[in-house]
């Protein structure tokens, strides 16, 4: 009898990449053959972030289903939503966040019965970290996902009802994996996680550390963190040889009202604050955010103190978001809803404003000399492309066989979106 096929598709954050890389590997330890197309089973990740990352994730089951695929689906929108998920015709497994090791089980489960499987497990006080080894077919930048779950409870956010409590993998733990990450070749580890400034009760400066001072590790990148998770302490790290000098902070509004209404946990005060003192340490830091329009009661007043905070932080990419209702958040009850048309209007603005101030720290970088971490083959133009310590895409000129190697580039042109330069010989 011939395996069955499976194929992956994965939507949102890099957490959610590194469980289906795990999910892929464990189908195949039960005897699946990872297929790209034309799958017996589809596995879809999901997210549910916003009402639209949910959408997405219905298309794509009902499109599967309808190339007759058993279609099998986990992640964040079943976890918030399973009566509905199974619902959808065509879906033979359902399970949400919890116990990913055994999804594959489940499957062969719904396959031999011809029954649908549906197990999602709700959150508990107290659950523990689920350990999830990952081999990772690209041998470039490695995902080490360290944490899960989260306990702020934003008014606007889905995000702690589908991932949990905190729960973090242990320092030894994540040093093993690591060491084997290097061991396999990998340049870059990105420690990731829902919110990982709560790794540890407070401990991430030294895992950060610690996973710094393995032998052969070129780079080390922290993903999204939570302002006011930034300690002196977790600063103190970007001056270690291979941490990259790269944040991810969210600012979310530039209002004080509007953080309040959101429950976030600063102000716009602390947030610049953390800014001066992080470009203190690393000059050429690059700085991400996450800003999101039309939170209810969002005014003009408050829009454009989102405009001159973005302006005055000086930001190397904004990621745009409209406000999106999650049902079961406290934000869904607020009255004083934004329009749809004023919404779109304002993250319009913010993709502008975004690839201006891009453009303007690209422009920075001009005539010096950065390491890339080559990541693509040639391009249609035949040009490398990877990213500099600082997260700035950079496509550059080069020889053959450079993919996986970190390779010196002197930076000729700046746009918005990138950077263009060529080798060192």
């Amino acid at each position: 009898m011939p395996k069955k096929t499976v194929s992956f598709r994965t939507f949102g954050c890099k957490q959610n990449r590194y469980d289906t890389d795990f999910l892929r590997e464990s189908f195949e330890r039960k005897g699946f053959v990872v297929a790209e197309d034309d799958a017996d089973v589809v596995v879809i990740n999901t997210c549910a972030v916003t009402a639209r990352s949910a959408q997405k994730c219905r298309q794509a089951i009902r499109a599967a289903a309808r190339r007759g695929a058993k279609v099998v689906v986990t992640g964040c929108y079943p976890q918030i939503a399973s009566d509905e998920v199974k619902e959808i015709p065509g879906v033979i497994a359902v399970s949400g966040v919890r116990e990913r090791s055994r999804l594959a089980d489940l499957v062969l489960e719904a396959l031999e019965t011809g029954a649908p499987v549906v197990e999602v497990k709700p959150h508990v006080a107290g659950e523990e970290f689920e350990e999830t080894e990952v081999q990772q077919p690209d041998l470039t930048r490695a995902f080490l996902k360290i944490q899960e779950g989260c306990g702020d409870y934003c008014t606007y956010c889905i995000v702690p009802y589908a991932r949990g409590p905190s729960r973090s993998r242990s320092p030894e733990s994540v040093i093993r994996e690591a060491e084997r990450l290097v061991q396999r070749g990998y340049k870059e580890i990105v420690l990731t996680g829902t919110h990982i400034g709560l790794y540890g009760e407070g401990n991430l400066p030294r895992l950060v550390e610690e996973v710094g001072r393995i032998e052969g590790l070129i780079r080390l990148r922290i993903s999204s963190l939570e302002p006011h998770d930034v300690t002196p302490e977790l600063l103190d790290c970007l001056r270690l040889p291979n941490v990259c000098h790269h944040l991810h902070l969210p600012l979310q509004s530039g209002s004080d009202r509007i953080l309040r209404m959101m429950g976030r946990r600063y102000d716009v005060a602390l947030f610049m604050d953390i800014v001066g003192r992080a470009r203190r340490v690393a000059p050429d830091l690059g700085l991400t955010t996450d800003i999101i329009a039309g939170f209810p009661g969002e005014t003009e007043e408050d829009f454009r103190e989102s405009l001159t905070v973005a302006r005055e932080a000086g930001f190397s990419r904004i990621h745009a978001f409209k406000y999106s209702v999650r049902p079961g958040t406290r934000a869904a009850a607020f009255e004083d809803k934004v329009p749809e048309k004023v919404k779109e209007e304002r993250v319009s603005a913010l993709i502008s404003l975004g690839r201006e101030l891009s453009g303007a720290f690209h422009r920075r970088l001009v005539g010096r000399d950065f390491e890339v971490l080559v990541e693509d083959d040639r391009e249609k133009d035949g040009l490398l492309a990877g990213f500099t310590r600082n997260y700035v895409r950079c496509r550059f000129s080069g020889e053959d066989d450079l993919k996986g190697k970190v390779i010196s580039v002197t930076v000729q042109e700046a746009g918005p979106l990138d950077v263009t330069g060529s080798a060192r010989r």
